[in-house]
């Protein structure tokens, strides 16, 4: 198969466990992003990052790699064309208001953390006794937040693209995850997770019934005029899953979920910090091996 666009989570994927892109990974993607280059079929080949992050969290990666890509954010729920095409919006999924105070109301009456994404800005509810939370995910992410006092601060008409509840531990997120599906059955409820070094946090995303990274592929296939079977997308974990199945070709690195391995078509032997992405593109590319150093 001759591949058209190459799909790219961030974390745990394209970044290593320090949260940057490798040397390798940027001579791979600056190589396949020559105007010059082609697949196959003599086709350019384009670069998707696609993350659970907000959209200006995402760019600062683009930027590393130092090449025009298409960003996808809030796991699917939005997506931006490249610099060179204006940064325009190429679709965009939010949640609905009545859905979104049911959620303001289960987590007021547990106490959790929870991330609301709009207006390209990450609120949350000054708490102190919850203040480690947005801090560490801050660290990891290089999210800034704006923390209000109460969820009542928020316009009324607020529809943010994604909400998100932070925890610390793993069994605790599959337990709330497994308890609150049935609660909102009308929202597409996905786990997923950040770690570096330091800290280690699992989430909650609620995001519009049906979206997802698998979605929001088929959602840029249709928009670009591209068959989804000439996507290749890598991944690591849990809310890669969809974009890994939908693609022609899903690629989950050593470091990745059993989950998230059992699903993928192929299961590298190199990890996010050995280069996995880059080794895989210059095997499946057929690229110069002398692009790893």
């Amino acid at each position: 198969m001759s591949y058209k666009a190459i799909a790219l989570d961030l974390d745990g994927t394209i970044l290593n466990s320090n949260k940057q892109v490798s040397e390798n990974s940027k001579r791979v993607l600056q190589y396949i992003s020559k105007p010059e280059f082609k697949n196959s079929d003599g086709e350019e080949v384009v670069v998707l990052l696609a993350s659970g992050r907000a959209p200006y969290l995402v760019s600062p990666v683009e930027e590393a790699l130092g090449i025009d890509c298409y960003l996808i954010g809030y796991n699917g729920s939005i997506c931006f064309g490249r610099k060179s095409e204006g940064r325009n919006t190429v679709f965009s999924h939010s949640i609905d208001n009545s859905n979104l105070k049911a959620i303001f109301k289960y987590v007021e009456d547990h106490n959790l953390f929870l991330n609301i994404y709009g207006d390209g800005i990450v609120y949350g509810i000054d708490k102190p006794e919850l203040a480690e939370k947005p801090r560490r995910y801050s660290i990891m992410t290089g999210a800034t937040y704006k923390l209000i006092p109460s969820y009542s601060t928020l316009p009324n008409d607020f529809t943010p693209a994604k909400c998100l509840i932070i925890l610390d531990d793993d069994k605790e997120c599959d337990q709330l995850l497994e308890t609150m599906r049935p609660l909102f059955p009308t929202l597409s409820l996905v786990k997923s997770n950040c770690m570096n070094k330091d800290y280690k946090q699992y989430y909650v995303e609620f995001l519009e019934h049906g979206v997802n990274k698998g979605t929001s592929v088929i959602d840029f296939c249709k928009a670009k005029s591209i068959d989804a079977s000439k996507v290749v997308a890598f991944g690591d974990a849990e809310n890669d899953n969809e974009m890994l199945e939908q693609s022609g070709l899903g690629i989950c690195l050593a470091n990745g979920t059993d989950i998230t391995k059992s699903i993928a078509n192929k299961v590298s032997q190199f990890t996010n910090d050995e280069d996995g992405v880059a080794r895989e593109l210059v095997k499946l590319f057929n690229l110069p091996e002398d692009l790893i150093q």
